[in-house]
């Protein structure tokens, strides 16, 4: 699945927002004759809108795409819809958010780009839901790091084995949204307590503020 593409007249679209972010609707590209003039933004190749039994709206690659990146990697919808709950709550706590934003070389791409309206900070937040290694996810840090882009991991998987080893933290659906369930402390002066879960607009509120910092609890305080 893609939720991006580029259309030949009106530039990037996006699936999953109702206007595609170009002021157009879905109903302008979706069983369209002739087909949207839609490609991929990695290859290039054509891209045909679809929507899945759930109705979550995507783009995929006509048959006989080239090796692409998108197409190797693919995106699962409960990844999708994180990446929107990410960018969601992003906007929610004052922040820009733009989704699936490369970096000027290549070296990364953010799911989720959060930035100070006034240009002051860029952070990515990244959903991770598929196994993946500490020192892959170490090594992905450090590089978005290296361009000055600070980075926070999120996931709702049962405790990530990573969980605690980059900024991370664990989430979990509730009646009222979505919210932090793991990973956010508080030092009593003496030890380490967990905060019970706050939604999470309110945790990147904080982060955003610098209210709240990575820190691995195994490092005493002076």
């Amino acid at each position: 699945m893609a939720f991006r593409a580029v259309h030949a007249e009106w530039g990037t679209v996006f699936s999953h927002l109702p206007d595609l972010g170009c002021g157009r609707a879905w109903e302008a590209v979706w069983k369209v004759r002739p087909p949207a003039p839609i490609t991929c933004v990695e290859c290039r190749h054509p891209m045909h809108p679809k929507t899945s039994e759930r109705g979550l709206r995507f783009f995929a690659h006509a048959p006989h795409a080239p090796d692409c990146e998108i197409v190797r990697q693919g995106e699962s919808e409960a990844h999708h819809l994180l990446k929107l709950e990410l960018a969601s709550a992003a906007r929610q706590a004052g922040a820009h958010a733009e989704m699936e934003v490369r970096a000027p070389d290549g070296s990364w791409r953010a799911d989720v780009l959060a930035s100070d309206p006034a240009g002051a900070w860029r952070m990515a937040l990244e959903a991770q839901l598929s196994p993946i290694t500490a020192a892959d996810i170490t090594e992905r840090t450090a590089r978005m790091e290296a361009h000055d882009v600070t980075c926070c991991w999120f996931s709702d998987r049962a405790r990530p084995p990573w969980l605690g080893i980059v900024p991370s933290v664990r989430l979990v659906a509730g009646d009222d949204g979505v919210a932090v369930a793991e990973g956010l402390v508080k030092f009593t002066g003496c030890s380490w307590q967990a905060v019970p879960q706050v939604p999470l607009a309110d945790f990147l509120r904080w982060v955003f503020t610098c209210q709240v910092f990575p820190h691995d609890p195994s490092v005493r305080l002076g």
